[in-house]
């Protein structure tokens, strides 16, 4: 098997309690980390097992040795650092939401067809076995004609100096949290919202709490809350005319038994790491051996849903959602 070498933009929490084992179980090497403090990179490099620490992104993207890159920064940082990134022949896993608004993501969608490089989008939860279970259940008919979707997702940052509290760098509930409701609805249904209202608690700037409602088309509707001043709560269901599906833990599962219900019908998934699942998938599409399972056309139809949401909670009317361009 070919070893891939990567490169983590930041010395994030996420990329040292999932990214990095994630990317030693899938067989492949971390090679190099970069923070803005070159001391955090170096004892992020230590912990690790990175051979290299570079006190600059910059440095890092110009690391030859390096194959693919985890930009795990603030969301204001994921464009132009991916770009930068495509642009020195790097493949790119990008936290999400992978920029802040639709216009982004076009913009890097033409960076990848210039460079010939690949972005995947950083939903991990995609990767467990329970969301391809759900979509399946409920595009054959199990569930008999769909009717509705539900959703949530929300926690308590409690840490005040966090990027998530600031909004010149996309903070707040529904790019953080938020995101997987409209995600996993989109996913599991196999369906696009046509229409998106929504309402906001703001403080400082930022959404803390935003409850949302799609128009699935048909007369099907999909409602959600998310946050990050509220208590830990996650969930998703699929209502239809027979039955109900519902994934108790279907966003942050890795490592833990999760269970799937239709009706009176359990079905329990053994504890699994979706990261190593994505960062495989990754590096196979990065060798050539097999094609992106979630091209960045699927990441735009998301921003486009995300940038309705927030134009809706602004003005609070229900505003329309546009196809993604041909």
């Amino acid at each position: 098997m070919t070893k891939l070498r990567w490169g983590f933009l930041g010395a994030s929490r996420i990329g040292r309690g999932a990214l990095a084992p994630a990317v030693h179980t899938a067989g492949h090497t971390l090679l190099a980390v970069a923070a803005r403090d070159p001391s955090r990179a170096e004892a992020f490099a230590r912990e690790q097992g990175a051979a290299r620490a570079y006190g600059s992104y910059e440095e890092l993207l110009a690391d030859p040795d390096v194959d693919l890159v985890y930009n795990a920064l603030p969301n204001d940082a994921h464009l132009p650092l991916t770009v930068a990134a495509l642009e020195a022949g790097k493949h790119v896993l990008c936290e999400k939401p992978l920029a802040m608004n639709a216009h982004e993501v076009r913009e890097l969608r033409a960076a990848e067809r210039r460079t010939g490089r690949v972005v995947l989008e950083a939903f991990s939860y995609r990767f467990h076995p329970q969301i391809d279970a759900a979509r399946e259940i409920v595009l054959s008919g199990e569930l008999g004609e769909v009717r509705a979707a539900r959703a949530a997702f929300s926690f308590t940052l409690d840490r005040p100096d966090d990027f998530r509290w600031k909004p010149e760098q996309g903070g707040g509930g529904l790019y953080d949290v938020g995101c997987y409701c409209v995600n996993a609805v989109r996913r599991v249904l196999d369906r696009e919202p046509r229409r998106a209202w929504a309402v906001s608690r703001d403080e400082g700037g930022v959404d803390v709490h935003l409850a949302g409602l799609l128009d699935l088309g048909g007369g099907v509707s999909a409602g959600f809350d998310c946050g990050i001043s509220s208590a830990y709560h996650q969930f998703l269901e699929v209502v239809g005319e027979r039955s109900v599906l519902r994934l108790a833990r279907p966003y942050s599962s890795k490592g833990t038994e999760v269970t799937l219900t239709v009706g009176d019908d359990v079905r329990t998934f053994e504890p699994m790491d979706p990261y190593a699942e994505m960062v495989a998938h990754l590096g196979r599409v990065a060798l050539g051996e097999e094609a992106p399972r979630f091209p960045l056309a699927e990441s735009e139809a998301q921003a486009l849903v995300l940038d309705a949401l927030f134009e809706s909670a602004r003005t609070g009317r229900v505003v329309e959602i546009p196809a993604v361009p041909a």
